[in-house]
């Protein structure tokens, strides 16, 4: 089953993500945002499904034409070479902003990065549904409508 008729990738990167879920049925409307524009290139090469939307944006302050049943992300945490877990706490307050009210959120993330607290912060249910030693697969669910809408620090 799909995960929503409308959704988005945040951070689409080269759009592996967004390849994997438009190999279901039921989604009406992908929208790959990304802001690095070689990889939207790249992303634009390897998704060819019509469904498939791209914009050359930041995720974080994308303002979508309506509001999403489901985004799926793997946020980057590096600003250049340096370290920024801000930029993946921006992604999921960004996340929880774009969701309809029984919206959902899949995000993969490294297993060191400590997300768990914005997550609860902006999303009532967080539970982790797979991972590794190196991954983890959070599925979050009723977005929290006060969410922050910057990072904290």
């Amino acid at each position: 089953a799909a995960p929503g008729r409308h959704l988005a990738d945040l951070g689409a990167g080269w759009g592996y993500l967004a390849a994997r879920l438009l190999e279901r049925d039921g989604i009406e409307r992908l929208d790959l945002v990304e802001a690095d524009h070689i990889a939207l290139d790249c992303a634009r090469q390897n998704v060819t499904d019509p469904r498939a939307q791209f914009h050359w944006a930041d995720a974080t302050r994308w303002a979508p034409d309506r509001k999403y049943d489901a985004v799926v992300m793997n946020p980057p945490f590096h600003t250049g070479r340096r370290a920024d877990q801000g930029l993946g706490r921006a992604f999921i307050q960004a996340a929880a902003r774009l969701l309809t009210p029984s919206g959902q959120l899949w995000m993969v993330a490294n297993r060191h990065l400590g997300y768990e607290a914005v997550l609860k912060d902006c999303f009532a249910v967080v539970e982790e549904i797979a991972g590794d030693t190196r991954f983890k697969v959070i599925h979050a669910t009723r977005p929290a409508r006060g969410a922050p809408q910057r990072a904290r620090d």
